[in-house]
């Protein structure tokens, strides 16, 4: 189906590039949902504002595979029973749990949605956030919801400068040019000094596809603890400067912030795994 109205790649009849197997799938089913794995993931569809003229729908905080699963059921309710109101729970997607959809705010638009940002040539389609409740059926704004139910979804609803601080705040203010190669609400392991401003950062590496940010103890720490790495950056930015650091390598900082890079130690390598077996969140 093409529309001139509408600015998809499809209706362009524009080549898709890097997002060509999304384009073929909204060909076929006339949607896509899609999964975006990180620090605590989330999933959306891209193809609903092209097919049916309704807004795309976007799911925090649980298993990549089973949010996409649930968003094409969502999607199926919605055309054969009546798409749900906004704020109006209804049952049929998870099972033994309502769910309501929530408007996610456009400030949220370029750190979250960027297939879809590239499919509608940079026109800003409505979203809605599929909202799930705890164990208890209690909403994630609840007082009494678990810690659970409120950490791993966002408040997309929110403009991300209201947001509650924490990972998805970070995303929504750092992305989507945060400098590493993982999500600024992937964990760091650092120590309690570094996070306090009471002792410099010297020491970055990057084994087995995990940070450590530490100062000069290094792992003979004994307040070695995990904090967002977008947190990190945002109180140090000198260590984006490793953010093009190998994996199983080290920076040392040098005179005038000079990073000396080196292969990390075997023995560095296995300090570094006891630390991140012990270490809690700060």
């Amino acid at each position: 189906m093409t529309d001139s109205s509408c600015p998809c790649l499809i209706c362009a009849d524009a080549s898709a590039g890097r997002d060509d197997k999304v384009l073929a799938t909204i060909q076929e089913h006339g949607w896509s949902a899609l999964r975006v794995e990180g620090g605590i993931g989330f999933a959306y569809t891209v193809g609903l504002w092209h097919s049916f003229r309704r807004p795309e729908i976007v799911m925090f905080g649980l298993d990549g595979e089973n949010m996409q699963h649930w968003l094409n059921a969502c999607v199926a309710l919605g055309r054969e029973q009546g798409w749900p109101e906004p704020g109006e729970p209804f049952e049929g997607v998870l099972e033994g749990f309502p769910t309501q959809l929530r408007p996610v705010h456009d400030s949220w638009r370029n750190a979250l949605f960027g297939t879809a940002h590239r499919f509608y040539d940079g026109f800003a389609v409505p979203v809605l956030q599929l909202v799930w409740p705890d164990r208890d059926g209690r909403w994630p704004w609840a007082e009494q919801a678990s810690a659970s139910s409120r950490n791993r979804q966002a408040f997309a609803w929110l403009p991300v400068s209201e947001h509650p601080v924490g990972a998805w705040r970070l995303v929504g203010e750092l992305e989507p040019d945060f400098p590493f190669p993982v999500g600024p609400d992937s964990w760091a392991l650092t120590t309690t000094a570094v996070l306090d401003g009471e002792r410099p950062i010297t020491r970055i590496s990057l084994d087995e596809g995990a940070y450590d940010v530490l100062d000069e103890r290094g792992y003979d720490a004994d307040d070695l603890c995990l904090a967002f790495l977008g947190d990190l950056v945002v109180r140090y930015p000198q260590v984006a400067a490793a953010a093009d650091l190998g994996e199983g390598h080290v920076a040392i900082s040098g005179d005038e912030q000079v990073w000396l890079r080196a292969r990390q130690s075997p023995g560095d390598s296995r300090a570094s795994q006891r630390a991140w077996d012990s270490a809690r969140p700060r």
